[in-house]
């Protein structure tokens, strides 16, 4: 059976996680939903990945999967359609695979989340294929609505950036779970192993990689959930840190630090102070003190010392934010800044509840900056916004990520280019 992960025409209700990368591609606990699904699928599945055709290019070079091919319904009787804006759990790509059946789809909140469609259905529709996938690609196909368990338990779908957030605790604590399970057989830190055998009544909730080093006065705390360290991460002396929590590889965690979870720190970020119910994409520097809560931060975003976000209003009312000129109100009571990628805020920078910030935003002064940070926009305290140089702001991405041993590939550079021309500012 071919599989085909599919980005829909709703990709842009996740900007600005969507503008540098695919749905399925934004990290939603430790994985992505992407990487979530690969982890279940049989061995050497067939996988193909269906994008933008402006990202069609990128996600080629950082992806063994075929990108963009239409399936090929002559080799293979049925094809797996899988929506790439869904978390599934393990026992529902299991579901899918090998019980539901041909030439059906799944429609939740008016969204194709999974369909299996059979060669000839493929054939017939071959002309209606898009990049998005639109839902008019599934017209005409049975919809399931009686079947034998809930679906609501088995995955959820990602409307909006700040649902990643409120599902944080459920999608890192599968992962978790994934990861502690599949690292079995893998060597661990002997050292801290044997610590908490003897302090931890919840020891198997705990992997530390061999190559991690731990400091002395390091709480591991896996009374609330998971903890798993990965390879090269560094924790310095005297962190807190309780699960369910990741320290993605050569992650540092610097001294003093408290991460309360459920917090995901990707790989290659280095972050100090207090950090809860956050999510650090990957390569994120927040190496000063101050509060970071209900948190996403993509690649390359850089807090300044001291910068605090508000997560909680004085009110306790449900938190609002400003997406696409609309104020809307997220349902969640607590909500900190969303921040996409290569986004700098200053030192005693002060984020409001619900602030969105683009990517490529600068942000200075001190104080409050408006909830609504626009892309490639330098937003300095006092000053109205001016746009952001697109040569300066790549020239400045080069430098950063090159620290972290990153090339700014041609294809890197077309998509930030391709985003610069699209966005107002």
């Amino acid at each position: 059976m071919e599989i085909v992960i599919f980005e829909d025409s709703h990709f842009d209700r996740l900007t600005p996680l969507t503008l540098l990368r695919a749905s399925f591609d934004i990290k939603t606990g430790v994985f992505s939903n992407k990487e979530r699904i690969q982890n279940f699928l049989p061995e050497n599945s067939d996988v193909i990945l269906f994008v933008r055709e402006e990202l069609k290019d990128f996600t080629s070079k950082f992806n063994a999967n075929k990108v963009n091919k239409i399936p090929a319904a002559e080799l293979f009787q049925e094809t797996l359609f899988l929506n790439g804006r869904c978390s599934f759990t393990k026992k529902m790509i299991d579901w899918a695979l090998n019980t539901m059946s041909p030439d059906s789809k799944l429609v939740i909140q008016g969204s194709v989340a999974v369909a299996k469609l059979s060669a000839g259905e493929i054939n017939k529709r071959k002309d209606r294929i898009s990049f998005p996938l639109s839902d008019n690609f599934f017209d005409d196909i049975r919809d399931i609505n009686n079947i034998n368990f809930k679906f609501e338990t088995l995955f959820d779908i990602i409307n909006f950036p700040w649902d990643i957030l409120r599902l944080l605790d459920v999608n890192l604590g599968l992962d978790l779970a994934w990861l502690i399970d599949k690292s079995h057989d893998k060597e661990k830190n002997t050292e801290v192993s044997e610590l908490s055998k003897e302090n931890s009544e919840n020891a198997e909730l705990l992997f530390v990689s061999k190559s991690a080093k731990v400091f002395p006065g390091v709480i591991l705390d896996t009374a609330g959930g998971e903890i798993y360290i990965d390879e090269d991460a560094v924790l310095e002396p005297l962190s807190y840190i309780k699960g369910p929590v990741y320290i993605g590889k050569g992650a540092v965690v610097k001294a003093g630090s408290r991460l309360y979870g459920p917090v995901s720190i990707g790989w290659g970020s280095k972050v100090s102070g207090e950090i809860s119910g956050s999510l650090f994409h990957s390569c994120v520097n927040k190496q000063h003190d101050g509060f970071i809560g209900n948190t996403y931060a993509c690649p390359f975003v850089n807090f300044g010392a001291d910068t605090v976000t508000s997560n909680l209003k004085n009110n306790y009312s449900k938190v609002k934010v400003i997406a696409d000129g609309e104020q809307i109100n997220t349902g969640m009571q607590f909500l900190g800044t969303i921040a996409g990628d290569h986004t700098k805020f200053g030192i005693n920078t002060m984020l409001n509840t619900g602030t969105i910030a683009g990517i490529f935003a600068n942000v200075a002064g001190g104080g409050f900056p408006p909830k609504k940070i626009d892309s490639f926009s330098w937003n300095i305290l006092g000053s109205e916004p001016v746009r952001y140089r697109l040569e300066e702001a790549l020239e400045t991405a080069r430098i950063v990520m090159s620290r972290r041993h990153i090339e700014l590939t041609p294809e890197y550079k077309a998509v930030v280019e391709n985003v610069f021309k699209s966005v107002k500012c």
